[in-house]
């Protein structure tokens, strides 16, 4: 029940943030959303997460596609002649940065879980790989919102500080049936839940500063 409350909630944060036309999504973050929120959702499958485990970061990455995809639709209608937006390779040195480092841990994670799977390890071997894996996929939710936490410190009214707030929420939820699931803080399932809390309530406390400012 859990895991659909989380689910349920992850959902309604999209709805909210899609629905709310003054939002201008950070096109950097939400492209590495994009690709890392599913690969992770397959490592942590292959990790023998739960079903209940599984659902929010099902939600979460299909929609983060969907984000992504609007948020290159809109590059692509102010500038026709480019098929991967300017604002995609930031001017940014640090966002530029992050965005390397992610791509990076990436594509060393996927190419090390290929290899893994061709049965070069053993079967005790290849368990431990995964964790591995799945804690390196973990690493890159933290260059992954530098780029949104930079647009959001500079400009506020880029974001709503609610649907973040909800986010936040369903991985807290998340983190509970995760604790409940293997009764250990710090089983490695756990650190999906408990960074993206950290992470999605610091851009709702960034946003809210446009609410205090505009009272």
């Amino acid at each position: 029940m859990g895991g659909i409350i989380a689910g349920l909630l992850q959902l309604l944060g999209y709805i909210f943030y899609i629905r709310n036309e003054d939002i201008d999504p950070e096109p950097v973050t939400w492209f590495m959303f994009a690709y890392g929120t599913l690969i992770l959702a397959v490592l942590e499958w292959d990790a023998n997460a739960t079903f209940a485990e599984l659902i929010l970061p099902t939600v979460c990455g299909t929609l983060a596609i969907y984000v992504a995809y609007r948020c290159w639709k809109k590059a692509r209608k102010s500038n026709p002649t480019k098929w991967w937006p300017e604002d995609w390779w930031p001017e940014d040195f640090y966002d530029r940065l992050s965005l390397i480092s992610d791509l990076l841990i990436t594509l060393l994670y996927i190419a090390a879980w290929i290899l893994a799977g061709m049965a070069f390890l053993d079967q005790d071997t290849r368990e431990v790989a995964v964790l591995a894996f799945l804690f390196l996929s973990n690493l890159s939710t933290f260059p992954s919102f530098y780029p949104i936490l930079h647009s959001t410190w500079k400009n506020p009214k880029r974001e709503h500080w609610l649907p973040w707030l909800i986010w936040a929420v369903a991985y807290a939820v998340l983190a509970a049936v995760t604790y409940a699931t293997h009764e250990s803080f710090w089983h490695p399932l756990m650190f999906y839940p408990v960074s993206n809390v950290v992470m999605h309530t610091l851009v709702s406390v960034l946003a809210l500063r446009k609410t205090k400012s505009n009272d």
